[in-house]
């Protein structure tokens, strides 16, 4: 029996089982064709779920990540299933567009989380749900060799030719299951009892006293029958009298009232066995205590935590202290409307600001718990938030907020924004020694991610117990959300069971770990978003010129083709006196290591003559120029200070992290008075740093990041009105726009690659090598290195891999957050035969955190080469990427020979020198290879290049901008998603007041005008995309055209003119053509229709009607058109 056959016996999943089935059987023929099927039939599940389920609301279009990130959706489908769903569908699109999807584990991952949502999606909505899990050993085994290629383009799309055949709408859903429908939604209102698992490791006691009891002492409660009562004896189970119970857990508050029940299973059990269980002990407490309490579900490794009258089940890290379920038992009562609660216009008075506040809580009153605002820099993300928490605040939807940033500046700056803002509220920074001791317990807390992590462990309160609990945040705002929210980082939000809030002008995309994934949106459809354009169209921000420029150095480097001859017999010279070639410089180098003062003097005159000037003129405005490094920045600092001297060495100064007063410098360069005016700096501006006053910035350096880019060019977009300017079109009052000096082609390479080029979020080495450890312990297990060599070698690696595992403190946050992993791995016994799926827990959950001891860094990167090739040959896969590492490794200690250790082992480099003296090594001449050369690695490393100083003649020439109409980079508005919203909008709100005035030819008011330009040009998009689809259209007329016009209403409108004059047929005819105009179009071109142009030249109008008729006609017309733009 195959693990999906269960789906086979009720003929109502007959839309998605079969695909199910056939993404199995696919598994050990086709890996590609595998993930395909299991996206297909999670995509028919789905549907199948909004043709059943009434409680689902179809949203404006039914592709899968629409549906999945439908609120309603969200709300029914635990958070743990959603997981679930996403990667299935990320597995599945690389099937189609990525080489890795090829490979088994993510495949058998796809495949145990599509048996994970169909296990739940029947225990929900079955007429006879079994406990039953996945297994390997039950996919059906196929002679067949895994593919390692993927299948070819017309394979691949005859494939999915077939599978989408077989696809189904929601409509033909619902007409399949018509006769269906009422037993399904029974099955889900009314469960029956759900058998337990029959797998017996643990009892339900040894879990409670390993796992549960452990998790509540940390928390602060006392397990002694008061606090925290066992076994807890209740009444009248289900409603039936004499009916008893046992809860296993229920924690009571100071009050002596239930805050929450705890139901424990076994630790092999699904922890949603016992939701149903909770929930009629709930019932039970709810009637002695006449309040509710909440509900938590647990195995000792997953926790689900309910408060069933308000929220959808949701997993958290652990049961809440008994501080943080009092605050959530008294908030109950107190939340406000949050429509109700005003925004303090003194904080954020913007107009998009409040748009964005209110977007933020119509979400939360959804429910939605994760949210992202995506705005432009300089228009106010930190004032957005504070309003944010003060709305929140008054309206007791929070009372503890976190903000996290990934610098010390950034949370330094949103320290001082909210005290000066928010007075009466306490607050701390975690990062100020002093500020922690006195205000740990305040109610907004500053940190930056490693900062809070390490005090989720170590901070106590008076009692000793943790400060920082799961629900002690009530909302996270994460500052610049594209950073550091990824890796190890994540466990903050795995912990912390809060709102979080997103904040970004730029989220970052990454393959497997996006920004919208990770606040569970659709891809591109953030909470909220104001962009920079539309920020410049609304006069908060300004727009910037670009200068762009580059040189013969900067392009093609140094060599004596591109030298003067002056400069090319000063070579000759120096060849002469030091008897050593010239060496050619790439352009790579150049601001690297290599500065040249006459490129570098060329740039400053740039800025010097053509920058954009304050002061009447008499000095440059403020600028910073973005340099590639420390020794560049002071480069260009000294080529200044010698061609401008009368500044006496206080215009330009470097502003460098490891500088001893960089706090100062900067302080100084925000004065604007201050003679400091050009401020170098390198990493230290190009975020968080808000100077209105610059206004020219210099890109001496290249940018590949998009992100960075963005953020560089946020540090001129800020408003400046009281600031005099001159430049080429004279002197004017208020920043009108910056200047952007370009040197290195960045501008370029934005307008062909639209996304630029991000950095994936790296792996250590330590955790690269401990995953290639556990790979090759899995590959050893075949029987092909059954000879007892290969098998002692893999008892060697376990031996080492185990001791990393059992190194792991269990007591620390980020090893807690994965203990069912950790405590499985700690049992030697697991690694006797690991599966696929084994080795990907071990590299996911336990890889980032072990430890590794070795000092030598180099040494540890040839260990990382070693386990690298090793894994590449045992799984039969091509070796060419380590191999080539480990011949370089070999070819550069071979020239230098004169140290001893390298010439002992001269036998062994010139071999790993040649290619074919790999074909012949199998795992264990590596590992010697590895012992033996892993302490010479250290000899391979260059000592860097000492920086060199040369002044060659440079010519510094314009950028050819292509007149290709391609612009510069944008923020592109989302307008497909636009439009599905519009449409959506307009079907499901046909009989509201405002639309349907227009319709029948009503005049509005000026609120119902105040609303549909609020919805159409704020809620659903911005006034560019509506432009955009209205085609020039007002909002009115537009409305019309899009929903038709009743004809009845025009009909009506006419017919007192069609009664009262004596018309011919033709006449009526003519009528009725403008009457069919109207209802389609909204409106009548009157121009078109007194100067008798098309459509009405055929008769025309004037010939048909005499004057008073006409007049009449233009009257009723002119009406109709005034309804759908004037206010009555």
């Amino acid at each position: 029996m195959t693990n999906f056959d269960f789906l086979t016996y009720d003929t109502n999943y007959s839309a998605f089982s079969q695909m199910a089935i056939q993404a199995e059987l696919q598994y050990n023929k086709n890996t590609v064709f595998s993930a395909f099927a299991a996206r297909k039939s999670l995509e028919q599940a789905v549907k199948w779920m909004y043709s059943v389920d009434p409680d689902l609301h179809k949203p404006y279009d039914d592709s899968i990540q629409v549906l999945v990130h439908e609120s309603s959706f969200v709300n029914a489908v635990p958070s743990n299933i959603r997981h679930d769903i996403q990667l299935v569908i990320k597995v599945g699109n690389s099937g189609v567009h990525d080489t890795l999807s090829v490979e088994k584990k993510y495949v058998l991952l796809s495949l145990k989380a599509l048996f994970n949502f169909l296990n739940w999606l029947d225990y929900t909505y079955g007429a006879d749900y079994k406990q039953r899990t996945f297994s390997e050993d039950a996919i059906p085994k196929n002679k067949v060799v895994v593919a390692v290629k993927k299948p070819s383009q017309d394979e691949l799309q005859k494939y999915k030719d077939e599978i989408d055949s077989k696809d189904n709408t929601i409509e033909e859903l619902k007409k399949q299951l018509a006769q269906a429908l009422a037993s399904i939604q029974n099955n889900k209102t009314h469960p029956s009892n759900k058998p337990d698992l029959k797998v017996e490791d643990l009892s339900e006691f040894q879990t409670r006293k390993m796992f549960i009891d452990e998790d509540l002492k940390t928390l602060g409660w006392r397990i002694d029958q008061v606090q925290v009562v066992e076994e807890y004896k209740v009444d009248d189970m289900e409603g039936i009298p004499g009916k008893t119970g046992y809860i296993d857990y229920v924690l009571f508050g100071k009050d002596g009232a239930p805050l929450a029940v705890v139901e424990a299973k076994k630790t092999t059990k699904d922890p949603n066995v016992g939701k149903q269980q909770a929930v009629l002990y709930a019932d039970c407490l709810e009637r002695k205590f006449n309040r509710r309490p909440f509900i938590f579900y647990t195995n000792g490794f997953e926790t689900f935590f309910w408060d069933d009258s308000q929220y959808a089940p949701r997993s958290v890290s652990t049961i809440f202290a008994m501080a943080d379920l009092q605050k959530l038992m008294d908030r109950r009562n107190l939340l406000c409307d949050l429509n109700s609660v005003k925004i303090n216009t003194e904080i954020s008075g913007r107009p998009y600001q409040m748009k964005a506040i209110r977007s933020i809580c119509a979400e939360m009153e959804k429910k939605i718990r994760k949210l992202l605002l995506v705005m432009a820099t300089g228009t106010g993300k930190t004032r957005t938030a504070i309003s944010i928490v003060d709305v929140l605040s008054r309206a007791h939807y929070v009372s503890n907020v976190l903000f996290l940033a990934d610098r010390i500046q950034l949370v330094e700056q949103a320290y001082n924004a909210f005290r000066e803002n928010c007075p009466d509220v306490t607050v701390c920074n975690l990062l100020d020694a002093k500020d922690k001791a006195e205000n740990k317990g305040a109610r907004i807390v500053f940190s930056t991610y490693p900062t809070i992590l390490n005090a989720i462990d170590t901070e106590k309160n008076k009692d000793g117990n943790r400060t920082f609990t799961p629900a002690h945040f009530d909302l996270i705002i994460i500052d610049e959300a594209h950073r550091s929210i990824f890796k190890k980082y994540r466990a903050i939000f795995e912990y912390f069971d809060a709102y979080l809030v997103g904040l970004t002008a730029t989220p970052r995309r990454d393959v497997d770990k996006s920004t919208f994934e990770f606040f569970e949106l659709q891809d591109d459809v953030p909470t909220d978003v104001y962009e920079y354009e539309t920020a410049v169209a609304a006069g908060f921000l300004v727009p910037y010129h670009t200068i762009e420029k580059t040189s013969t150095f900067l392009d093609e480097g140094i060599n004596k083709d591109n030298l003067s001859e002056e400069d090319l017999e000063k070579v000759r010279r120096q060849e002469e006196e030091s008897e050593e070639p010239f060496e050619e410089i790439p352009p790579k180098a150049i601001n690297e290591y290599v500065f040249n003062e006459d490129t570098t003097r060329q740039v400053l005159e740039d800025l010097m003559t053509k920058g954009i000037k304050t002061g009447g003129g008499d000095k440059l405005g403020k600028t910073i120029i973005f340099a590639y490094n420390k020794n560049h920045a002071q480069h260009i600092v000294d080529t200044f200070n010698k061609y401008w001297p009368q500044y006496k060495g206080k215009m330009c100064q470097r502003v460098v992290c490891d500088d001893a007063k960089v706090k100062s410098t900067i302080k100084e360069f925000k004065k604007s008075d201050s003679q400091l005016q050009i401020a170098v700096s390198v990493d230290m501006l190009d975020t968080g740093v808000d100077i209105p006053e610059v206004v020219n910035l210099v890109f001496y350096k290249k940018i590949r990041s998009k992100i960075k880019f963005w953020q560089m060019i946020g540090r001129g977009t800020r408003l400046a009105p009281n600031l005099v300017c001159t430049d080429e079109t004279g002197s004017y009052v208020g920043k009108k726009y910056f200047y952007i000096f370009d040197y290195l082609r960045n501008f370029e390479f934005f307008r062909e690659e639209k996304n630029g080029i991000e950095g994936a979020s790296g792996k250590s080495v330590s955790e690269r090598i401990f995953a290639h450890k556990c790979s090759v312990i899995k590959l050893l297990q075949d029987s092909a290195w059954a000879d007892q060599k290969f098998l002692d070698y893999r008892d060697q690696l376990v031996s080492e891999v185990h001791a990393q595992v059992s190194a792991l403190n269990t007591k620390l946050t980020p090893v807690h957050l994965v203990l069912k992993h950790v405590l499985k791995f700690q049992n030697e016994k697991s690694f006797e035969c690991l599966t696929d799926e084994d080795v990907m827990n071990l590299t996911k959950y336990i890889a980032p955190l072990v430890f590794n001891g070795e000092l030598d860094q180099y040494a540890k990167g040839f260990d990382n080469f070693c386990y690298g090739i090793m894994e590449l040959q045992l799984s039969e896969q091509p070796i060419n990427l380590y191999r080539s590492k480990i011949k370089a490794v070999a070819e550069k200690l071979l020239k230098k020979t004169s140290i001893k250790v390298v010439r002992d082992n001269l036998p062994r480099l010139q071999l790993l020198s040649v290619n074919s003296y790999y074909d012949s090594l199998n795992v264990l001449d590596y590992e010697e290879i590895r012992k033996e050369i892993r302490e010479l690695a250290q000899f391979t490393v260059e000592n860097g290049h000492e920086p060199l100083f040369i002044d060659f003649d440079d010519k510094v020439k314009t950028v050819d901008v292509l007149p290709s109409g391609t612009a510069n980079p944008t923020s592109a508005d989302n307008f497909e998603e636009y439009k599905k919203k519009v449409d959506a909008y307009l079907s499901e709100h046909m009989k509201d007041e405002a639309i349907n005035k227009l319709r029948t030819n009503q005049p509005l008011t000026k609120n119902d005008f105040d609303n549909l330009n609020h919805i159409f040009k704020e809620e659903l998009g911005n006034e560019k995309m509506f432009d955009q689809l209205s085609e020039g259209k007002s909002l009115g007329v537009f409305i019309r055209w899009a929903t038709k016009m009743d004809k009845d209403s025009i009909n009506d409108y006419f017919a007192e003119f069609i009664n009262n004059t004596n018309m011919n047929s033709m006449q009526i005819e003519f009528v009725q053509r403008l009457i069919n105009i109207i209802v389609e179009q909204g409106e009548i071109n009157m121009d078109a229709l007194m100067k008798g142009r098309a459509p009405f030249d055929r008769p025309k109008f004037f010939t048909l009607f005499g004057k008073e008729a006409q007049n009449r006609i233009f009257d009723v017309v002119r009406n109709i058109n005034m309804n759908a733009r004037d206010v009555a």
